[in-house]
């Protein structure tokens, strides 16, 4: 019983969509991480110009260094915030506070400037100014810091004052959920798009499929003539020229056992009617010696039938869908057509014919069946004796050759027409005006034998006479 196999259309999908799942996910993680670093920069940007207000203020208010109490009421204005948190610090040289958050001073004083130092972000050059950014934890809050470094002048000369702008997270955490929700939702929006899209684009480019299915089985096993399905895909005629081959080869096939049947009917028929009408005389027949004659006209009516049906089953034996039950093995054609003249040897000596036997100098090697490789023997061995005069002469032969194990059979008989040499495998076929009985199917189970070996049969007159000669050439069996 055959199991349900997963539809090609679900088969399909399901290769698609993890693909396009991870292609949108890694596309989105490439948008989101862009968008956000185009947004620190801008954000950073922001705390760079606040720290650069700072600096512009101190330079610009003319006071001392050690006085920073207007920067106090400046920084509400310079620093004001509706989201985030913003702290300062403006410190000198040697590390003592002049203004601003002492957390944000005592929290950040630790950190150095080296390049290895993993909490140092960002570097940027602006106006003259070293700056730095970082993250720092403060009054259990994180925040973005910038520091930077300006020389200003006193009563006491010109010394470093470093400043720096604290800011917290809100702004930045919300505007970088905002960035991953926009991103996020369109792109769900468009796995659902896709999805349907390639349902439909799936389930339209598989429905001459469906159509090859339907006009396969809505046919009767007495319908086998082409289908033709107009502007169906290159894919699909592949598997419809595919079906409607298989159908001619059912149909030549069929047609071929129908004949095969009707010859087979006739041939039988002929000596069970011949000895059945000899049966019925000899019930009127009071004579012994006429009832004798007629009993012997039964017989060999009754050995002709039994000769057919032999034949006929070897014929079906033999039959080219049988190959794959044949055993096949390495074999010396020498000594199976030495044990084949042997046996057919009484035979020709009742019509005083000599058969010979030349076997070849080197074994012959083939790969073959040795019951079947014997039935193609004796059946041309058989015709040859069959169709040759009395006192006639048979000769059987193997040659090899670097390539090819040759069976030749050659007589000295009356041969045949160039006619009659394409019809002899026929099946039933009997060469008229040779005045032989026979079932017409020795030649054709040659065929059938050596085409289940791959061999090829060539009919030709023989070298010496005007008889006929038949050479089978086998592929030479080589030991790997």
């Amino acid at each position: 019983m055959q199991r349900n196999n997963a539809s090609l259309q679900n088969k399909i999908l399901s290769w698609l969509m993890p693909l396009m799942l991870l292609l949108i996910l890694v596309d989105s993680s490439l948008l989101n991480r862009l968008a956000i670093n185009a947004l620190e920069k801008e954000l950073d940007a922001d705390l760079r110009s606040s720290s650069q207000d700072i600096t512009s203020y101190l330079k610009q208010s003319g006071i001392d260094a050690t006085d920073f109490e207007l920067l106090e009421n400046a920084s509400r204005i310079l620093l004001n915030d509706n989201v985030d948190r913003i702290l300062y610090s403006v410190s000198n040289e040697n590390g003592a506070l002049l203004s601003g958050n002492k957390n944000l001073f005592e929290k950040t004083k630790t950190i150095t400037y080296t390049s290895t130092n993993t909490n140092i972000k960002t570097k940027a050059k602006t106006s003259n100014l070293d700056a730095y950014y970082f993250f720092a934890d403060i009054d259990n809050e994180k925040f973005r810091v910038i520091r930077s470094t300006f020389k200003v002048m006193n009563s006491f000369g010109p010394h470093d004052i470093n400043i720096q702008v604290a800011v917290t997270l809100n702004r930045r955490n919300a505007l970088a959920n905002k960035i991953l929700v926009g991103i996020v939702v369109p792109q769900l929006l468009l796995v659902v798009v896709s999805l349907l899209i390639i349902s439909m684009s799936v389930k339209r480019g598989l429905a001459p499929l469906g159509e090859l299915q339907n006009a396969v089985s809505k046919r009767s096993e007495k319908n086998l003539s082409p289908i033709n399905l107009p502007n169906i895909p290159e894919e699909v005629s592949l598997v419809a020229n595919s079906v409607n081959q298989l159908m001619r080869q059912l149909q030549n096939l069929i047609s071929g056992q129908n004949q095969f049947i009707a010859d087979a009917a006739h041939q039988l028929r002929t000596p069970l009617a011949g000895a059945q009408a000899q049966l019925e005389l000899a019930e009127l027949e009071s004579d012994p010696a006429k009832l004798k004659s007629i009993l012997l006209k039964v017989h060999q009516s009754l050995d002709r039938l039994l000769h057919t049906i032999n034949q006929l089953l070897v014929l079906a034996k033999n039959q080219p869908e049988a190959v794959s039950m044949i055993k096949m093995e390495a074999l010396d054609l020498n000594i199976i057509s030495k044990e084949v003249a042997l046996e057919m040897a009484p035979t020709a000596i009742q019509k005083k014919i000599d058969l010979g036997f030349e076997e070849a100098t080197t074994p012959a090697m083939i790969l073959g069946n040795t019951e079947r490789l014997k039935e193609l023997l004796y059946n041309l061995l058989d015709n040859a004796i069959r169709y040759t005069h009395n006192a006639g002469c048979v000769t059987l032969s193997i040659n090899v050759t670097d390539e090819d194990v040759e069976l030749v059979v050659a007589d000295n008989g009356p041969g045949i027409s160039m006619a009659d040499r394409d019809k002899i495998f026929d099946r039933f076929h009997r060469v008229i005006g040779s005045g032989q009985d026979g079932s017409g199917l020795g030649l054709a189970i040659v065929k059938e034998i050596a085409n289940l070996h791959n061999a090829d049969i060539v009919v030709s007159e023989a070298n010496s006479t005007n008889g006929l000669q038949v050479t089978v050439s086998f592929n030479k069996w080589m030991e790997s």
